[in-house]
């Protein structure tokens, strides 16, 4: 009696085991991560390029003595190894160089090298920090041990043939889905969280918090934002509408219907894109939506891809009768002289 249950549950493990090992899963999902860690990266520096040395030299107002006592105790940053302005200004670079590296080129070596930069970055300062950092540094982890180079890379689809041609369940593989769905699984725990914050806040149920948000000239990209967010319908149904994403977000991305995870996804982006737009949490936007990305399925993308194609192809053929001539002209060749001067037709 003992023993039935034992073995099913064995059997379970097995075939949970071997699934994960047969095939590597959310391949374009992690190629986009990958570009937008990178990506933000590049922007995060050279957005703030000139005065590099006032936010992460030795001498910046944020001296290495606070960023020292300010880290926590699995934190680090090589540039508080040495006070040198040379050590500064080498390090700094050699972050945008293997960031630019690895967000065209990928593979677990620049990933890892991407990850140590990245983190020794954010913790020389953390006060100009915009939120999104603390959970790219969480993905960067993960994608250290998955592929993030079989598509927008050189040689994807080279990868992606030696992927497919290999049946075999491998360690490897397994290794990449864990990874990616620990990837999925933090981005969705953290939406949760943040849903079950929000319905629970006073200003969020009253509809009032964009209200509030809007008036924060710190996070203002126009003055515009804020007189929108003064409307008490558009405001409340924002809030509702960020809540709402946010709690069915991790139900969306378990669902078996594609069209169910495709629609929160693209309600998230809009949300992170208006962020951008409104508050200028660039950077923290651009993370958050390339999180997202690894929540659809490579199934998901190729769909959406197709549709592309269909109105793409759609519109093409109702824009070719008008771009077309009228019936009955045509183009007619304009015959030279032997000087070469052409002449006008009758």
């Amino acid at each position: 009696m003992t023993g039935s249950p034992v073995r099913r549950l064995t059997a379970r493990l097995d075939a949970l085991v071997l699934w994960l090992a047969r095939a590597e899963r959310r391949l374009i999902g992690l190629a986009l991560l990958r570009i937008v860690i990178g990506s933000a990266t590049v922007l995060y520096c050279l957005a703030d390029y000139d005065r590099r040395r006032f936010l992460w030299g030795p001498d910046s107002f944020y001296s290495p003595t606070v960023a020292s006592n300010e880290l926590p105790h699995w934190g680090f940053s090589l540039f508080l190894v040495s006070d040198s302005p040379v050590w500064f200004e080498i390090l700094f670079h050699l972050v945008i160089l293997v960031s630019v590296a690895f967000t065209v080129f990928g593979g677990r070596l620049l990933t890892a090298a991407q990850a140590v930069l990245m983190w020794s970055l954010h913790f020389r300062n953390q006060d100009v920090l915009e939120g999104g950092d603390n959970l790219a540094q969480i993905l960067v982890i993960f994608l250290v041990f998955a592929v993030s180079d079989a598509y927008f890379a050189p040689g994807a689809k080279q990868r992606r043939a030696r992927l497919r041609a290999d049946t075999r369940p491998t360690v490897g593989t397994a290794v990449h889905n864990l990874a990616a769905y620990l990837i999925v699984f933090q981005t969705s725990v953290l939406y949760l969280a943040a849903g079950y914050w929000k319905i629970t806040g006073k200003l969020w149920q009253d509809g009032a918090a964009m209200y509030y948000i809007s008036r924060l000239t710190a996070f203002q990209m126009f003055p515009t934002y804020a007189q929108v967010m003064s409307s008490a319908f558009l405001g409340t149904a924002i809030c509702y509408f960020t809540i709402f994403t946010e709690l069915a977000f991790p139900f969306a991305v378990l669902s078996s219907r594609a069209w169910i995870r495709k629609a929160n996804t693209l309600a998230i982006e809009a949300m992170h894109l208006g962020i951008m737009a409104c508050m200028g949490l660039v950077c923290f936007g651009m993370l958050m939506i390339g999180a997202d990305c690894t929540c659809l399925r490579d199934e998901d993308y190729r769909a959406m891809y197709r549709k592309f194609q269909d109105l793409r192809e759609r519109i093409t053929v109702r824009l070719r009768p008008a771009l077309a001539l009228p019936s009955g002209l045509t183009v007619a060749r304009t015959p030279r002289t032997d000087t070469g001067t052409p002449h006008a037709e009758s």
